[in-house]
């Protein structure tokens, strides 16, 4: 399992965009940090799987930041690129299994995903977690397989 962590104050950037920091959980755009404004935001393409997937199996809404997009972006490679996915502080302290839940359904949509395909697939993915002091967030980069991205919530709680 490998996995790095940043301290992060986004707050700044949420201003220059005309956003708030969210309060649920939220996918996040690959360009956040270079996007002009929120109408350049690029998600990757397995955002739309998963949030049918979340939907339909937990019944959790996820919605991009920044409202609807219609800028996708699908990478051509052996390796399995999922969205950024932002955890809220409230979303933590009210519901001690949204992260649980969420590396689940991550970690199944991946199973289905490779099913049939030889060879180890790496995923990457980055979760954006909400701590304690107003605006900072740790952003969790992993890499690994696909057994790894479970052993995650132990990393996330550990966080808070």
């Amino acid at each position: 399992m490998d996995y790095k962590i940043e301290d992060l104050d986004i707050t700044k950037r949420l201003d220059e965009l005309g956003l708030t920091l969210p309060d649920n959980l939220t996918f996040f755009p690959d360009n956040f940090d270079t996007a002009s404004t929120k109408d350049d935001f690029v998600f990757t393409d397995t955002m739309l799987d998963l949030s049918k997937m979340f939907q339909q199996d937990n019944s959790i809404s996820i919605p991009a930041l920044g409202k609807d997009t219609e800028l996708y972006r699908a990478r051509k490679s052996a390796d399995i690129y999922l969205p950024a996915i932002f955890f809220s502080l409230s979303q933590l302290t009210e519901n001690s299994t949204i992260v649980s839940v969420s590396l689940n359904v991550l970690s199944n949509y991946l199973y289905d995903l490779c099913k049939g395909t030889s060879g180890k697939k790496t995923t990457n993915v980055d979760l954006y977690i909400e701590t304690k002091e107003k605006g900072k967030v740790k952003k969790l980069s992993y890499k690994g397989s696909v057994e790894g991205l479970k052993e995650l919530d132990k990393v996330i709680k550990a966080m808070k």
